[in-house]
């Protein structure tokens, strides 16, 4: 049952726990597509500097398609491991993916598993687009590959298997359905550079219908966004804000050089890479000092929420997952928490003046 409530009225992008010692409190991180063309010489000087602006995780591309050392040697590269690990700076590893070989490609996380990467993540785009079977098989290949690497020991614990694909999934007939039991995350490919100068006034709108339609697709595991900074157009803020409502898994494509403004890095400096997403919660007045109030239902397993006006109404979980989001009719609904864990949790309503109010809640 409820046994605490906030009834202030509060703006915040989500409620994360309450340690700092959790590693998932910032797990910011950026892209390397080549090492070649960036303006770093070598991997040393590139670890020296995403430490320095305190990037905590970095993503190696390691294969393109079927593992190739010799195409990409970083799929087998130790030193590449040793030197972001004794920057405190997680190295993961991942791959652009094809239809048809899935075996040959997935023998790519097998070999990352063993050269020390902690995590992979699949790149699948518009050669997956309306496909079914060639996907379901492409995931089943990655996912064996790496419950094969924990069963033979060579990961301690496990290796997240994350994949990353458009943020607009919808659009393309991206079949999210079919991937959702063999991923562990997800990681939408967020560009709104890319997708026009009016989508980055508001990134917080966009991260947030993302996750609708990621959700509304069938995923039921947690959503890392990714935004884009090739052309240099976005600004740090925005950046900042993005990070804020995508939360502590974000990321950056990409790591700037090889067809991209080396002066993107500048921006970087103004980017609140140390933001603490286990603390953040904001409190400020809303600006037309409506109230959102939540009741809880005695002796059922429920609870009420009343907003002001017709309203849709998003609640996320600790980590800021959307746990559901539904409309409150005539500004009222009664939602089911049978199946909710023990925790915090906050409860978002949007009216049609695009007003956001919140109430963080405690089950």
């Amino acid at each position: 049952m409820i046994r605490c409530l906030l009834c202030s009225i509060l703006l915040t992008s989500f409620l994360l726990g309450n340690s700092q010692e959790d590693p998932n409190c910032n797990s910011l991180g950026v892209w390397l597509w080549h090492l070649e063309g960036t303006s770093y010489p070598s991997y040393v000087n590139l670890a020296n500097d995403l430490t320095e602006l305190g990037v905590n995780r970095v993503y190696v591309k390691v294969a393109d398609g079927r593992m190739d050392s010799i195409g990409w040697p970083e799929i087998i590269n130790r030193d590449i491991i040793d030197i972001f690990t004794q920057k405190g700076i997680e190295p993961w590893a991942w791959s652009y993916n094809y239809p048809n070989n899935e075996e040959l490609q997935a023998e790519a996380l097998y070999v990352a598993a063993q050269t020390g990467y902690k995590g992979f993540v699949i790149d699948l785009e518009s050669e997956f687009d309306g496909q079914t079977a060639i996907l379901q098989r492409l995931a089943s290949a990655f996912y064996n590959a790496r419950n094969t690497a924990v069963s033979d020991g060579i990961v301690q614990d496990s290796m997240p298997l994350y994949v990353t694909t458009w943020g607009n999934p919808m659009d393309h007939n991206f079949h999210i359905e079919l991937l959702d039991p063999y991923v562990d995350a997800y990681m939408p490919q967020t560009y709104l550079e890319n997708w026009g100068t009016p989508f980055l006034e508001d990134p917080e709108l966009w991260v947030d219908i993302g996750n609708e339609e990621y959700r509304f697709l069938g995923a039921t595991k947690p959503i890392n966004h990714i935004i884009s900074m090739e052309h240099g157009n976005v600004t740090a803020d925005v950046v900042n804000r993005f990070f804020e409502s995508s939360g502590p898994m974000s990321s950056i494509w990409r790591i700037p050089g090889g067809g991209t403004p080396l002066s993107i890095r500048d921006v970087w400096d103004e980017v609140d890479w140390n933001y603490d997403f286990c603390n953040a919660i904001t409190s400020v007045q809303s600006p037309d000092e409506q109230q959102l109030q939540i009741y809880p239902v005695p002796f059922s397993s429920s609870l009420s929420v009343l907003a002001p006006y017709t309203s849709d109404i998003i609640i996320y979980n600790a980590i800021g997952d959307i746990v559901t989001r539904l409309i409150a009719v005539n500004g009222e609904v009664e939602i089911n928490t049978l199946a909710w864990q023990a925790g915090q949790y906050v409860v978002r309503s949007i009216n049609p003046k695009q007003v956001r109010t919140e109430v963080v809640i405690k089950m």
